[in-house]
C-alpha cells in the first residue's frame, strides 16, 4: 500500500524496521525529536514477541500446549486482542475465527512456491479443531483456555491492527498531533499532515501488485487495511494457485468471489479484522455487514473485475479511470 506524502511537509521524523514479519514505519509530521519514536518501536517489539503464534514459550504457544489441560494466564494485551477476536467471530457467524491456527499451520502458505495442497483427510481432521466458542476467557485473572487438545490460536488477521492502535495511542499520550503508522500495509493516520491536508493512501491493483494503484483514498484520521488473494500463495504442479485467506468452514482458501477488500475504519484493529471478514463473507454479505457497522467503509473487487465502493468513500476515493477504466468497472453501492 503506497502512501503519497505530497509536497514538502517541513519538519518530519521517521523510522523503519523489519518487525511483525514485515516492514514497519512510523512518521511524525511537524516534529524533529527522533527520541519520540523510541517508545512506539519498543512497544511493537514487545507485542511482536507476545502475540506471535510461532515462538516457543510465547503466550500463544503456552495456550496451545495447555489446550484441553488448563487455563493460561496472559498479559492484558493478549487477553484484549483475543476478546476482540471473539467479537468479530460472532459478528461474522464464525467466518473470522482465530482458532484456525491448526489449519494455517497445515497449509503453511508463505512466500510463493510450488508444492501440493494438503490431503483432504488432513484438512478434515484439523477443521474439527476450529471453533471460537471453545475459547474460555476469565477476566478476573486474565486467563485463556482452549477446551480441546490440539486447538491453537493464530492472531495474524488482527495483531497488526491491534498493535497499530496501541502505537498511535502512545503517540497521542506524548502530545503528537500528526502521525502515520504503517505496519506492512496496515495504515493508521492521525491529524492529517502538518500542512492540514489529508494523507493519500493508494489502493493496489490486485492483478498487478506492486506495479500500480487503482486510485487514492484521502484520509485525515483513521485506518486503511487491505486483504487480497495475491499477498501470500503457492502454486501446485498443475498450475492451480492457493491463496492464504482460509475459509474455516471448508478448510480451503476462500472462494467468495472476491480478490481484494480494502477497509476504512476509525481503528486499525477493526479495519484489520473486517478486511479478512469481508473477504470471507463475499460481496453481498460483506456489503450488508458494512452497512450495519457505523464508521466503516470498504472497496470490494470481484474476480470478474467489478469494483464496488461503499457510499462513504464516494468523495474521498479517486479512481484512476484513465489507466484502469477499461479493466475495472466502478460502482458506488447505495
Amino acid at each position: 500500500m503506497m502512501i503519497f506524502a505530497g509536497c514538502d511537509q517541513g519538519k518530519t521524523v521517521t523510522e523503519s524496521d523489519f518487525l511483525l514479519d514485515t516492514f514497519v514505519s512510523i512518521t511524525l509530521y511537524g516534529e524533529s525529536d527522533s527520541t519520540l519514536l523510541e517508545k512506539p518501536f519498543d512497544k511493537i517489539r514487545e507485542l511482536n514477541s507476545s502475540l506471535t503464534a510461532f515462538a516457543s514459550g510465547s503466550e500463544l504457544d503456552l495456550i496451545k500446549q495447555n489446550a484441553g489441560v488448563q487455563p493460561v494466564a496472559v498479559s492484558e494485551d493478549t487477553f484484549q486482542i483475543i476478546e476482540k477476536s471473539i467479537k468479530y467471530s460472532k459478528i461474522s457467524s464464525g467466518y473470522f475465527d482465530v482458532t484456525t491456527g491448526p489449519l494455517i499451520d497445515l497449509w503453511s502458505i508463505n512466500a510463493p512456491e510450488v508444492k501440493e495442497a494438503p490431503p483432504l483427510e488432513s484438512i478434515l481432521n484439523v477443521r474439527e479443531k476450529i471453533d471460537y466458542t471453545k475459547i474460555v476467557l476469565n477476566s478476573s485473572d486474565n486467563t485463556v483456555y482452549l477446551t480441546d487438545p490440539g486447538m491453537s490460536i493464530n492472531l495474524g488477521a488482527i495483531a497488526k491492527g491491534y498493535i497499530a492502535d496501541v502505537v498511535m495511542e502512545s503517540l497521542r499520550e506524548e502530545g503528537i498531533k500528526h502521525a502515520l503508522v504503517n505496519l506492512g500495509g496496515n495504515v493508521l493516520v492521525m491529524g492529517g499532515k502538518a500542512d492540514s491536508s489529508a494523507y493519500g493512501v493508494g489502493v493496489e491493483d490486485p492483478r498487478n501488485p506492486g506495479d500500480g494503484y487503482l486510485g487514492v483514498i484521502s484520509l485525515e484520521d483513521g485506518s486503511i487495511v487491505t486483504s487480497g488473494d495475491y499477498q501470500r500463495y503457492f502454486t501446485d504442479a498443475a498450475g492451480r494457485r492457493y491463496h492464504h485467506i482460509l475459509d474455516p468452514f471448508t478448510g480451503y482458501p476462500s472462494e467468495s468471489g472476491l480478490i481484494q477488500v480494502t477497509v476504512v475504519a476509525e481503528s486499525s484493529v477493526d479495519a484489520d479484522c473486517l478486511s479478512t471478514t469481508l473477504f470471507l463473507l463475499g460481496l453481498d454479505k460483506g456489503l450488508d455487514l458494512v452497512e450495519k457497522t457505523p464508521g466503516v467503509d470498504a472497496i470490494f473487487i470481484t474476480s470478474d473485475n467489478q469494483m464496488i465502493v461503499t457510499k462513504g468513500l464516494k468523495d474521498s476515493f479517486v479512481f484512476d479511470k484513465a489507466n484502469y477504466g477499461t479493466t475495472y468497472t466502478l460502482t458506488v453501492a447505495e
